[in-house]
């Protein structure tokens, strides 16, 4: 039936639900689990001032257009302490996971949640993707839409969305 599946995976209760369905499925068709959290990105700019370039010298230094903040590079940003966050978190399971006898795999991620889960599902050759329903409702699902809908528009395989 399925021989791979990624599953989205955040710690959430919906996360947490989607991650037993899977696990049923991957102990029924002996499928690997490939798990995948993706890591918020963080769009901090630097509290150096920027450096004002006088007018008509014609460059630009390192600090990028004139008066405008250099963003933190990403080390400095947050995004690697939420990565090293994440990849504790999937370390977890992933021990848990293989004391059940599941062969599993995890990869932690950062930028759109939606795009980086469907592309480690084509790069994996998924059969399946499992992920939490996030339960946005009212205006903001209408503005933001919810990562499990993207992900079931934007996937190759099918999507099994777990409420």
């Amino acid at each position: 039936m399925y021989t791979k599946i990624v599953v989205a995976y955040d710690r959430s209760e919906d996360s947490e639900k989607a991650l037993h369905q899977a696990v049923k499925l991957a102990e029924l068709s002996k499928a690997s689990i490939h798990l995948v959290h993706v890591a918020k990105e963080s769009h901090k700019l630097s509290a150096q001032p920027a450096t004002r370039i006088p007018y008509g010298t014609g460059s630009i230094g390192n600090e990028g257009h004139a008066g405008v903040p250099t963003p933190i590079p990403e080390e400095q940003s947050g995004v690697t302490v939420e990565r090293s966050d994440g990849e504790a978190m999937l370390r977890e399971v992933k021990e848990t996971l293989h004391h059940m006898g599941v062969n599993v795999h995890s990869d932690v991620r950062s930028g759109d949640p939606a795009k980086e889960i469907v592309d480690l599902a084509v790069m994996t050759e998924a059969d399946l993707i499992v992920i939490g329903s996030r339960g946005l409702s009212g205006i903001k699902k209408w503005m933001l839409g919810s990562v499990s809908e993207k992900v079931a528009q934007q996937s190759p395989c099918p999507v099994l969305i777990v409420k």
